[in-house]
């Protein structure tokens, strides 16, 4: 239980009452925790002390303003007309006269708003914290992601793209990052990692441009197979450019040339 759950527990102990299991477990942690031990004295001396106050008995003007309310309604029927008397008069005449219970009414709405500010309170608090959690949380696999792609062994820039796949949706400098992967890196593989990387951020018009000019510049087949479809299934018309300059390259892979002529006779 951490202290939130403590806080909402002990409203419950006092209004709606808790069982045998959750009343162990709130006292468990009121013993270990100094803040919540102290917060759960103070709110229950102030509970305690509203039961403490006396229970008012009807006075002299309740019971004249009952009377002056039933000799209205009396002479009102006899007239075939039967006074109402107005809201102010049925709030003045049920608000109690003592001073001292008024203060308890009074203490008691104190008691119940503060317990509910607190809780609104500690709750838009964890929520602040959550986000600049999981903000900080981006941030380092960002860092991440971008340190592994710089490294020297392919199984670590591999790592690298699999951060920045956890980045979705990616900024601007990781989507660098990985369009220098696809168009530079030496090992076949981190290259078709971060082509299916960028794929899922096809719809921004700079991947979509990128991934265009990966197609003039790769020598693998399968990077160049891969990059063909993805420009069918993507109906991007704009990369029949650059397949036409692929389709003239000299020893062009057998599969790779037949791919091409189904690619552009779809998307011409």
């Amino acid at each position: 239980m951490n202290c939130d759950q403590a806080k909402e527990r002990m409203v419950d102990r006092w209004i709606a009452g808790l069982d045998e299991a959750q009343r162990i477990e709130l006292d468990r942690h009121i013993g270990t925790c100094p803040h919540c031990r102290e917060e759960h004295e103070t709110l229950l001396a102030l509970w305690n002390g509203l039961g403490g106050l006396p229970v008012e008995e009807p006075g002299r003007a309740m019971r004249a303003g009952f009377h002056r309310m039933l000799e209205a309604y009396r002479l009102g029927a006899a007239s075939g007309q039967v006074a109402r008397p107005s809201a102010w008069e049925w709030l003045k005449d049920l608000w109690p006269r003592q001073p001292l219970v008024q203060f308890a009414l009074a203490a008691a709405a104190l008691v119940c708003g503060v317990l509910a500010g607190h809780l609104y309170t500690a709750r838009g608090h964890d929520r602040e914290q959550i986000a600049a959690l999981n903000s900080e949380m981006r941030q380092m696999r960002q860092l991440a992601a971008l340190s592994l792609l710089q490294q020297q062994s392919a199984s670590d820039r591999l790592r690298g793209v699999s951060y920045s796949v956890r980045l979705q949706p990616a900024d601007d400098e990781v989507l660098a990052a990985l369009l220098a992967a696809l168009n530079h890196d030496p090992n076949v593989n981190v290259r078709l990692a971060a082509f299916d990387a960028l794929r899922q951020s096809g719809t921004r018009n700079p991947v979509r441009q990128g991934l265009r000019e990966a197609l003039r510049r790769q020598d693998s087949p399968l990077v160049q197979i891969a990059l063909i479809d993805w420009a069918v299934e993507a109906r991007d018309t704009a990369s029949a450019a650059a397949l036409r300059q692929l389709q003239r390259e000299p020893e062009l892979n057998p599969a790779v040339s037949s791919r091409l002529a189904r690619a552009l006779s779809q998307l011409e």
